[in-house]
């Protein structure tokens, strides 16, 4: 299959109204490129037109009549053959009818089987999609408290430029504590 024929199927399904939101995404963007599909999908309008501006045929009431005739008598001759299969069912041996059973009962614990590990996987992909979302989250905080640290770091390195800067502009200007405000505690203590 080449991709057009997979496109042509989509634009296909875009007129059969089955056709999903990514489908009608994916088939508009290769009209586009693509004269082939395009000449593909006027044909399809142009079938859609004439199949919507086509008139019903008119049957005369006879012919009518003998078609729905007809179709009641398959529907009859059907419905004999499947009273007699179901008949003939009803008839088996012992053997068989125990066989059958046997097959629908075990059919049925499988089914119980596999529903109960459906629950229990779904159960488990509820679980590992809240263990993703937990890693996501500390992977965001990690990742926040990391550009924090930069920004923390990075204010440092601004502070200490600015206080080298000032320091070379006014060296003499520096706040330090006076050598009085020492000596006073010291000649306390000697007292």
């Amino acid at each position: 299959m080449t991709s057009c024929d997979r496109y042509q199927a989509g634009i296909v399904a875009v007129f059969d109204n089955e056709a999903k939101d990514e489908d009608l995404r994916l088939a508009a963007g290769h009209l586009q490129d693509c004269a082939e599909c395009r000449a593909f999908c006027l044909d399809l309008i142009g079938i859609r037109r004439a199949l919507v501006s086509a008139s019903p045929p008119s049957l005369s009431f006879p012919a009518r009549q003998q078609i729905l005739d007809n179709i009641k008598a398959n529907q009859a001759d059907r419905g004999e053959v499947c009273g007699g299969d179901r008949a003939r069912l009803l008839h088996l041996g012992g053997p068989w009818r125990w066989a059958a059973v046997l097959v629908i009962s075990l059919l049925s614990i499988m089914c119980l089987a596999l529903a109960r590990t459906a629950k229990d996987l779904r159960i488990k992909l509820g679980a590992a999609e809240q263990q993703v979302a937990a890693i996501h989250e500390k992977a965001k905080l990690a990742e926040s408290q990391e550009r924090q640290q930069k920004a923390i770091s990075a204010l440092y390195f601004r502070m200490a430029e600015l206080e080298e800067r000032v320091n070379r502009v006014s060296p003499s200007k520096r706040a330090s504590v006076p050598a009085q405000a020492y000596e006073r505690p010291e000649r306390q203590s000697n007292l």
